[in-house]
């Protein structure tokens, strides 16, 4: 073996224990420790009992230390198992990375998935899962001195910080830290569905499966909640539509349901706006581009397979009443939002014949029109609880994880379109 793939094979073998530890940090919203101890304090800590995300984290860190630095290699002269290492390296991050689109170090949570998980939804099997990749670069620790220790002559040595490295991991106590996160996270929500929280896109991207409706209405409605002050009456009214036709389409023939979205889809409707502009014009765009989709599907054959690809999006409608819902209480205060006033009748100069003329005025939170709809969206975000699911579910998740607060409790959304309070929630 080169001494270029055990350098990758060395230095991609730190990289994963870091890319776990920053994974951990990310699902429990925070470093556990502040610093980085060494192996000693590390293995003090991990004596230990009844801490043990502490010692994963503080484990993983200390795993990744090697008391020496090695020359990066380029990736096209690795092979073997250095290049396994690179892509596992690689894999790790994209888990931190789409975590990170989610709960971002140190701000507010940027989507529902969010939240839920910063309430604790997937969090345990999230850290069943670390643990359990942690297992797997134990065991390659455990074989790792050996590797690394082949009759290599002066090159043993130059490994033997690497090497040591490896023998701390493997005789620590972090393989029964990790065995033991591994059997509490049986039986937890999984987050193996979450996927990046993505912007909207221009133009927006062809919806020709489930899979890619969900992805619109996922980027559409997180761009929604995080910029409520930018949603207008076409949001209001292809948001309501979207959950309209879901419904109408799905085998659940549930006539409350329909009816419920059938009118705030109606009230939506008599609602006007200023347009919208740059990314709120995309995010409409994505929505239109979703609708499309479902109507195509009512004009054709109701199989189960298209009932299945439709009952998909019925996870995404709560948080879509919630943020329609959001965005209807800041388009009021910012006085965006217009109803038709009493007509007028005026004659035109040299006629003799009146005409109406048709006239808007903003919208206030005492007009009908505001009430059926603002009362529309809070019965549909709340529909979980009517079904005894009263926990926040993230949508992108198989198994959605459940938040410790229902919806309705969650500050971030008001109980009332006419609250004037700040509807922004801290972590």
């Amino acid at each position: 073996m080169a001494a270029v793939d055990i350098n990758a094979a060395v230095i991609a073998r730190s990289a994963i224990y870091t890319q776990l530890a920053r994974v951990t940090a990310l699902l429990v919203g925070g470093r556990p420790v502040v610093e980085a101890p060494d192996r000693a304090r590390a293995a003090a800590i991990l004596a230990r009992y009844g801490q043990k995300l502490t010692q994963l984290y503080v484990g993983l860190q200390a795993a990744a230390i090697v008391d020496r630095q090695f020359p990066a290699s380029p990736v096209t002269r690795v092979a073997g198992p250095a290049r396994s290492l690179r892509r596992a390296v690689d894999a790790v991050g994209v888990i931190g990375d789409i975590l990170a689109s989610h709960v971002p170090p140190g701000q507010t949570p940027r989507t529902p998935e969010g939240l839920a998980v910063r309430a604790g939804g997937g969090v345990q099997s999230g850290l069943a899962d670390v643990a359990r990749l942690t297992s797997a670069m134990i065991m390659i620790d455990t074989a790792l001195p050996g590797w690394l220790d082949q009759g290599r002559g002066h090159l043993t040595e130059i490994y033997r910080p690497a090497a040591e490295a490896a023998r701390w991991t493997a005789s620590s106590r972090l393989s029964a830290v990790a065995g033991e996160l591994m059997a509490s996270g049986r039986g937890h929500p999984r987050l193996h569905g979450l996927d990046v929280a993505r912007p909207p896109s221009n133009p927006a991207p062809v919806v020709s499966t489930a899979d890619d409706a969900v992805a619109a209405v996922s980027a559409a409605r997180t761009w929604m909640w995080q910029n409520p002050s930018e949603l207008t009456s076409v949001h209001l009214q292809l948001g309501t539509q979207l959950g309209l036709a879901v419904h109408a389409l799905s085998s659940s023939g549930d006539p409350t349901m329909i009816g419920g979205w059938r009118q705030a889809a109606i009230a939506a409707a008599d609602l006007r706006a200023t347009p919208p502009v740059g990314a709120a014009c995309d995010t409409a765009a994505e929505l239109t581009e979703v609708l499309r989709w479902l109507r195509s599907l009512g004009t054709g054959e109701r199989g189960d397979r298209h009932l299945r690809q439709i009952a998909r999006l019925n996870a995404e409608l709560p948080f879509m009443a919630a943020t329609l819902h959001k965005g209807l209480s800041a388009a009021l205060q910012r006085r965006d939002l217009f109803v038709r006033d009493e007509g007028v009748l005026l004659r035109p100069a040299g006629s003799l014949v009146f005409r109406a003329a048709e006239r808007w005025r903003p919208a206030i939170n005492g007009d009908d029109v505001v009430q059926d709809l603002a009362r529309a969206l809070i019965q549909r975000q709340d529909v979980n609880n009517d079904r005894e699911q009263a926990r926040l579910p993230a949508r992108a998740f198989p198994n959605p994880p459940r938040a410790t607060s229902s919806m309705s409790e969650l500050s971030w959304l008001p109980a009332d379109p006419s609250s004037g309070r700040d509807v922004r929630r801290s972590r």
